[in-house]
């Protein structure tokens, strides 16, 4: 409502039933709001410059509060005083969230409600973190979730009040993340740890009872928290993207608990992976290596170790990775590969039987699927190739007898495919961008049809975006 200039109703004005009061991009709208909203559970101020919130208003029941792009708005969250005297009357407040009020420079933390839960800041750049009030127990608050997204004025974690999920972004000068070990109030119950985009970041130490670890787009960050086998004995999921500077895992390896461990698109730290020592990671059940095709030959020969305990694993643009490697993973059920220029002799070698799903994606050197490929697979249920553009043929007997999906997406060379050799046991067959085979696979008419019109889902050239398949 963007000519809206002024609140104002029949009567008083005010409506003390109302529980949710959305007010959006009502860019002209001026003064302040009414001051009993005392039902009030719900209040979101988006895109309105002009509203005051200077005075502070009734909102014992509110339960969450959003303020976007109103400076006036958020001037609630600029004044330290007014803040304090505005929270006081929230008694039931559980979500915060604050974006774009530019003007917001501190966060008293000793005036939070210990009935807040979340908490969400965006895009205030001069927010600075300040110490606890050493009369308050800082116990009395603990948060489900806290973000902080864009706040470029904060240059160390120390004073982040406790979450058990814990987002950091964009936060330009922060240079080091360091959660107190030990007994330390921090390290009792943070359990998820992301901190992404902080590009000045050069090291991170985190607190004993963490169970999942994200990094990403950290450029200059060198190394992961040491001794982390001993100092985060419970870490379940290890994520690192893009953190080209980071060259080895610590001393003494990665958490023995760990179940997933994922690395994309970091160099050096893939091209010392002889000295990962995965082996020892009995309880990793995923693994997921990202490359950038810059791997090099380990010197003499690429045998470095993976659990056999390995159910899933995801591997892209490797070009050294070998088919001993593959061999080794006695426990795998889902194996997929992007972009890797030897797959083609890869699959001529021997797959660990126990895979039941398989998708090969993005290779330019796929030309055949060959026989000796899948036809041990007993247990393989479903088959994707995606985007192999040299792909001609699948081998007569390259299906083997358990299969039960079939997906076969933008591969524009394909002429043929083994209906006679059709599994009873295949129930979806799914056909996109595959020029070649469409008049073959036509209802009722193509040459492939009497071959497949027993199978119960067949589905040909239905519109999907690519973003679904990558």
């Amino acid at each position: 409502m963007p000519e809206w200039k002024q609140w104002h109703v029949l009567g008083i004005g005010e409506f003390p039933a109302l529980q949710d009061l959305s007010i959006d991009d009502c860019s002209n709208l001026m003064g302040k709001l009414p001051e009993n909203h005392c039902s009030l559970t719900k209040l979101r101020i988006l895109g309105c410059p002009e509203l005051n919130l200077e005075t502070p208003i009734q909102l014992s029941s509110l339960k969450r509060f959003e303020v976007d792009g109103s400076p006036k708005a958020g001037v609630l969250f600029d004044e330290a005083e007014l803040f304090t005297s505005q929270l006081e009357g929230m008694k039931q407040i559980e979500e915060l969230r604050i974006r774009n009020c530019n003007s917001l420079t501190s966060l008293p933390t000793s005036t939070l409600t210990s009935t807040l839960k979340k908490i969400r800041i965006h895009c205030c750049r001069k927010l600075k973190l300040e110490a606890p009030d050493s009369s308050r127990m800082i116990s009395d608050l603990f948060l489900e979730v806290l973000g902080l997204d864009g706040c470029d004025s904060i240059s160390s974690a120390e004073l982040v009040p406790r979450a058990f999920y814990l987002e950091v972004r964009s936060c330009q000068n922060l240079t080091r993340f360091l959660i107190p070990n030990g007994t330390g109030r921090w390290c009792e119950n943070l359990e998820t740890l992301y901190i992404g985009c902080c590009v000045e970041i050069l090291s991170v130490a985190c607190g004993t009872q963490m169970m999942l670890l994200f990094i990403s787009d950290c450029k200059k960050l060198k190394r992961l928290p040491e001794r982390m086998q001993e100092l985060v004995p419970s870490l379940k999921e290890l994520r690192l993207w893009k953190c080209p500077e980071i060259e080895s895992f610590p001393d003494g390896g990665l958490p023995f608990n760990l179940q997933l461990l994922e690395i994309s698109y970091c160099e050096k730290l893939v091209n010392g992976r002889k000295e990962w020592r995965l082996q020892r990671l009995l309880s990793l059940r995923e693994l997921h290596i990202i490359h950038n095709g810059s791997d090099e030959e380990i010197v003499g020969g690429e045998n470095w170790e993976l659990p056999c305990s390995i159910q899933r694993l995801f591997i892209g643009n490797m070009k050294t990775l070998s088919s001993q490697l593959l061999k080794s993973l006695t426990s795998l059920e889902y194996l997929r590969t992007d972009n890797l220029p030897q797959i083609q002799s890869l699959l001529e070698q021997v797959l660990p039987s126990s895979l039941s799903e398989l998708r090969l994606s993005l290779h330019d050197e796929l030309h055949s699927l060959p026989t000796e490929c899948l036809g041990h697979l007993t247990s393989l249920r479903r088959l994707e190739i995606i985007n192999c553009p040299q792909l001609q043929s699948l081998a007569e007997s390259a299906l083997p007898s358990s299969l039960s999906e079939l997906t076969i997406w933008n591969c524009p060379n394909l002429q043929s495919l083994p209906v006679k050799r059709i599994p009873s046991s295949l129930s979806k067959l799914s056909i996109y961008r595959c020029p070649l085979l469409k008049p073959l696979l036509e209802f009722d008419k193509g040459r492939y049809w009497p071959e497949i019109a027993h199978i119960p889902e067949i589905y040909m050239d239905f519109a999907l975006g690519d973003s679904e398949w990558l």
